[in-house]
């Protein structure tokens, strides 16, 4: 079973370090370095957001956090993953419904997030 859980830690660690590698070849690109013109931008710009989902998917099966924190890491996984997928879609009316969508579900988690830390604060002997 520990071998398991290397294995899918070095996925998810692997998965991070493409997300970190296509977001910087996301920037060169907008920077106008000539090598990377070809690439097509809506793959460069979605491939960071999915692989960086997809990775912190897989990092809760290591992670192993509560319930709570689950359902609110999932929410935010699958926010960047709609994110990327946006940026595979044709600029129309539901590509930009969907874009709204993540804006609110980003809105949601951030606000969970502050509503859980200030509770958590509160809860702490002054």
């Amino acid at each position: 079973m520990a071998n398991v859980r290397r294995l899918i830690g070095l996925v998810a660690i692997v998965l991070v370090l493409l997300a970190v590698v296509s977001g910087l070849l996301l920037l060169a690109k907008d920077a106008g370095v000539t090598a990377l013109r070809t690439l097509p931008s809506s793959e460069v710009s979605a491939a960071p957001l999915l692989l960086v989902g997809v990775a912190f998917l897989i990092a809760q099966l290591i992670i192993r956090p509560s319930l709570a924190d689950l359902l609110k890491n999932i929410l935010l996984a699958a926010t960047f993953l709609l994110w990327g997928a946006v940026q595979l879609m044709p600029l129309n009316a539901v590509s930009a419904r969907l874009g709204n969508l993540v804006i609110a579900l980003y809105v949601v988690d951030l606000a969970w997030a502050i509503v859980a830390k200030l509770y958590s604060a509160a809860q702490q002997p002054s």
